[in-house]
């Protein structure tokens, strides 16, 4: 009876230390590969979006004497600010997420622009719109939080070469939830960033009194950092819909064979 009891423990243990080693077999396939390179892109075009001042463009400032047209715009803009008693800022070419920022020496890319804290300390201080409006308030917070949890998916992401379970469920599901609420924020930062170009302080100060929500004014033209937030935004949305296809192709029937077979790294088409 001691024996057989031995032999059971034996049995389980074994089973057990045979599961701990499937669990650590590296898998990797196109599908998983896909899914890591649409999850980096989406991170990577979010971040350089909201750390450049390219979100809207105001050709306002002369750059050669000869511009005809600058030059007529400029007088244009500023007439109709003196007509309506209101005074243009025709210094800022380009305007970002964040109204006042830094430019590093050294930059990255071109319009990289790095968030003042004292600037930010005060949007989020003083509720007032003519400071700061209210939609790009809550803007910058869903890009914060959405990039917050893309970060933290990539992270996780790096554990399903090996660990593709944990606990109750698949990595890649969990990844794939966080990053389709990502996307949720990544959309209602777009769709807040349009709403307000409808503030006072937006078409008083920048875009002129022709810009309405989701409508901007003559004075400016979107930038390239908007296309690449919704550029992100949809590789966000792309990966999160990879995510269970991914995870599908580590559960296939030839995987499994190598697995049996004994093969600790694994790559499949």
């Amino acid at each position: 009876m001691e024996g057989n009891n031995k032999l059971r423990d034996w049995t389980h243990l074994s089973s057990w230390y045979k599961k701990q080693l499937n669990m650590c077999t590296l898998i990797v396939t196109i599908r998983t590969v896909l899914w890591y390179v649409m999850s980096l892109a989406g991170t990577l075009l979010i971040l350089v979006a909201c750390f450049t001042d390219r979100w809207l463009h105001r050709p306002l400032v002369m750059k050669s004497p000869t511009d005809v047209n600058l030059i007529g715009n400029t007088i244009k803009n500023f007439g109709n600010a003196v007509k309506d008693g209101v005074m243009f800022d025709l210094t800022t070419e380009n305007l970002g997420l964040f109204e006042d920022c830094t430019k590093p020496e050294g930059a990255f890319f071109e319009g990289e622009c790095v968030p003042n804290l004292d600037d930010l300390q005060t949007i989020y201080t003083k509720w007032d719109r003519d400071v700061y409006p209210h939609a790009w308030r809550g803007a910058i917070l869903c890009f914060t939080l959405g990039l917050f949890v893309c970060v933290l998916t990539d992270l996780f992401a790096l554990l399903t070469i090996c660990c593709r379970r944990c606990i109750c469920c698949s990595v890649f599901t969990v990844c794939g939830s966080l990053q389709s609420f990502a996307s949720i924020l990544f959309t209602l930062g777009l769709i807040a960033y349009a709403a307000g170009w409808g503030s006072k302080k937006v078409s008083e100060k920048y875009c002129g009194e022709n810009s309405h929500p989701f409508v901007l004014g003559e004075s400016c033209q979107i930038g390239i950092a908007f296309w690449l937030a919704l550029g992100g935004t949809v590789c966000t949305v792309l990966a999160s819909s990879l995510a269970i296809w991914a995870y599908q192709s580590t559960r296939s029937q030839k995987a499994e064979e190598l697995q049996s077979q004994g093969d600790r790294c694994i790559c499949l088409a």
